[in-house]
């Protein structure tokens, strides 16, 4: 098989299960928050809002891994170096996980107390369960990775298919405390079958720590930059719902975190391509790089355009099935545009970035951004005092994020970049005029129509390529 069959191939699997996931991620979304209401669905955002820093605490092993072995297939692991990287990682993450529930038991009470120690055990099942997910990517192992997103979607589709049929049924009611349980466990229980898959690299004689701890302070110097620019990169995303989280109270969290989870369910949508394409990138060279990176954009940002599409049967979904969270939808149509900006930056330039070499400027870039993000938050917040000011400073620091970051491209490659900018912009405008319509089914068309020709006119010469090759 080719390396392009190959590519598509992979692309093809993790779509799959990543439809999967998302299939999942529409019951999460728009049943729980039925199932325990509104209050309760705020205590569980903010410990979904809390379990996006715990990747923060694998120090950047996984990282350093995952960028020194990315053009490695997995025969090529050195099995005994391999098991003293994974026994000592876990080993790390127990510690951790286990300081973290002392402190959230010793210094925090009621609802907070519980949420924490729920990401504490997070922290554990999920950095672990992220170091075999990382192997499996940079070795090309796309298939058990897709088979285990399928299975966890498959178990919390159950889960809450259940939840909701004993509540409507039996008027049984719930709060966030067991799904919230449940779901960790999960977490847990596929870092178990990950540790029996990958024994191999986890059990057994391993090589000797006196002389082989420089390999992990060596993963720790290169992959902490990419762990903090990870860090960096979530924060600018979440930042706005982290200043909400604080500054408002549970029920208008829960409201303003229900819009992001609308959000997620696209983002869950293009992962895919995000998934396979760093070893992609890792062994191309670096004048294909170069000749790819605008078609690249070009292709994420319609490819995210037309899926705004989703908005429209979204909006008249929630009005029908959750009317308790309908004052989400003005922030969702704010937030939403901004889905074609994150997913350019994390799913292509930070793949760069990270295939060239120069995480420290990502880093720095996205470190620049989040303080941008900040005072931008802060001042929004103190002139009007409402979630929808802070919503569209968000917006406006995503777009800075977008230029800062595609800079160095500029700069350094002379990379065509107009194009892409204007036709993100136009779509942007465009998806503001059309979702301001009383009727959604027309403005449906007219947005599905606007869009489509928009992508045509703009990259017309890339589409009749594809078509012919087709023929």
């Amino acid at each position: 098989m080719s390396d392009n069959k190959k590519f598509i191939k992979d692309i093809i699997r993790v779509s799959i299960s990543n439809i999967i996931k998302l299939m999942s991620g529409v019951l999460v979304g728009l049943l729980l928050p039925k199932i325990i209401g509104v209050t309760d669905y705020g205590f569980y955002k903010t410990y979904t809002l809390y379990i996006h820093y715990v990747g923060l605490f694998h120090f950047g092993i996984s990282d350093g891994i995952y960028l020194l072995y990315g053009d490695k297939n997995f025969d090529q692991l050195n099995r005994s170096k391999f098991r003293f990287y994974s026994r000592l990682f876990i080993c790390i993450e127990a510690v951790l996980s286990l300081i973290l529930i002392c402190v959230s038991w010793s210094f925090l009470s009621g609802e907070n107390r519980f949420i924490f120690s729920c990401v504490a055990a997070y922290l554990l099942a999920n950095n672990v369960t992220g170091y075999y997910q990382m192997i499996s990517q940079i070795t090309g192992r796309f298939k058990e990775l897709s088979r285990r997103n399928v299975l966890q979607s498959t178990l919390i589709s159950i889960t809450v298919l259940v939840m909701y049929v004993l509540h409507r049924f039996t008027s049984m009611s719930f709060t966030y405390r067991p799904y919230t349980a449940i779901y960790t466990i999960m977490i847990a229980l596929l870092a178990v079958w990950y540790l029996c898959t990958y024994r191999e690299i986890t059990f057994g004689d391993s090589v000797c720590i006196k002389d082989n701890w420089r390999d992990i302070i060596h993963f720790i110097k290169i992959g902490f930059p990419l762990t903090v620019a990870n860090l960096c990169s979530t924060l600018v995303l979440s930042l706005d719902r982290q200043f909400v989280n604080v500054l408002f109270d549970t029920d208008t969290y829960a409201v303003y975190a229900f819009a992001y989870n609308m959000l997620a369910l696209v983002t869950t949508a293009v992962s895919a391509i995000s998934t396979v394409l760093y070893p992609r990138l890792k062994r191309a060279s670096a004048q294909t790089l170069t000749e790819n990176y605008s078609e690249l954009v070009g292709t994420i940002a319609s490819i995210v355009s037309v899926s705004l599409s989703i908005y429209f049967p979204l909006f008249l979904f929630v009005n029908w099935f959750l009317p308790k969270y309908s004052e989400s939808l003005p922030i969702f149509r704010i937030i939403f545009p901004g889905l074609i900006i994150s997913s350019v930056i994390t799913i292509i330039m930070h793949n760069y970035y990270k295939v060239i070499g120069i995480n420290n400027k990502f880093f720095i870039k996205s470190l620049c951004t989040l303080i941008v993000s900040g005072v931008a938050n802060y001042i929004a917040y103190k002139a009007f005092g409402n979630t929808a000011s802070i919503s569209i400073a968000s917006i406006i620091t995503m777009m800075f994020w977008y230029l800062c970051v595609e800079y160095y491209f500029v700069r350094k490659y002379n990379v065509k970049w107009k194009r892409n900018l204007i036709y993100i912009l136009i779509i942007m405008i465009l998806f503001y005029s059309i979702t301001a319509l009383d009727n959604k089914i027309f403005a449906l068309v007219l947005y599905v129509a606007g869009s489509c020709l928009l992508t045509f006119i703009f990259y017309k010469e890339r589409i009749m390529k594809i078509i012919k090759s087709k023929i």
